[in-house]
């Protein structure tokens, strides 16, 4: 078992590169995140999008943890000090990984009997981003499509907020050009978020195949969206408050949206 206890170790250095920037890898930390990195392989068209290449533990997770009964070509010891050095977190658990991933597009992407598609909307905070791709995941949809201006999926914050649900579901950057384009390919009906639409979500048949715009904390759903053929609709609230968080709004649609789905309702769209 190969051991690093330098931080000039160009393996160290290249994890700091990666969190900074990097376009084919990933830096993640703790149990459930590599467990889950290794457990489930995401696959699109028979493509491996995510690889654990190297998995790095200090010597006091090795004793606690009977974790190491992986096949996996290098396991690397580190320092203490290397660990608090490369965790973004207070108290590391004392296990990180480096993953590769490949980076798809949407014109890539031929999914069947697609049902629902969540859309982000430069969206800005990691945690809003993480947690509604988690949400998305658990409650039933195929795809994530974020657009330029969105935080970036792969970052610590987000992926801790995910919970490790970034590695079962796709999560493709796009121009608003190309996601039309997707949605006409797949016969989506496009519904948009919006505080001062007339419609309820509870009024919409929600069983038909979904394109559901997620939008800006601060500003909503961009004009650009909003110029396409869509649906614009609400989520009716009694209190003062003004409007829900977006990753509480995406939690309470797409709750309905799993609903409906099952339960068939008949409802008209329109």
């Amino acid at each position: 078992m190969k051991s690093i206890e330098s931080i000039e170790n160009p393996i160290i250095k290249q994890i700091l590169k990666i969190k900074k920037e990097s376009k084919d890898k990933i830096f993640i930390e703790g149990l459930n995140l590599v467990k889950t990195a290794l457990d489930r392989t995401l696959k699109q068209d028979n493509i491996s999008l995510y690889t654990v290449e190297k998995i790095l533990v200090t010597e006091s997770f090795l004793q606690k943890e009977d974790f190491l009964k992986i096949k996996l070509n290098e396991i690397i010891v580190i320092s203490e000090k290397i660990a608090k050095k490369i965790s973004d977190t207070n108290t590391p658990q004392g296990i990180f990984a480096i993953v590769s991933y490949e980076r798809l597009n949407l014109s890539r992407i031929c999914l069947y009997k697609t049902k629902t598609v969540v859309i982000l909307d430069k969206i800005q905070d990691p945690g809003n981003l993480g947690t509604i791709i988690r949400t998305s995941e658990a409650l039933g949809a195929e795809i994530i499509i974020i657009t330029p201006g969105t935080c970036n999926p792969f970052s610590p914050k987000v992926l801790r907020a995910s919970a490790g649900s970034i590695f079962y579901i796709p999560v493709i950057k796009a121009a608003i050009s190309e996601i039309e384009n997707f949605i006409k390919k797949q016969g989506l009906k496009l519904l948009i978020t919006d505080l001062k639409a007339e419609k309820l979500i509870f009024e919409l048949n929600l069983s038909h195949p979904l394109a559901i715009v997620f939008g800006n904390e601060a500003h909503g759903v961009s004009e650009d969206f909003k110029r396409l053929p869509h649906i614009g609709f609400r989520i009716p609230h009694m209190g003062r408050t003004e409007s829900l968080n977006v990753a509480m709004s995406a939690s309470i649609i797409l709750y309905e949206v799993l609903k409906s789905k099952m339960k068939g309702f008949t409802q008209t769209l329109i």
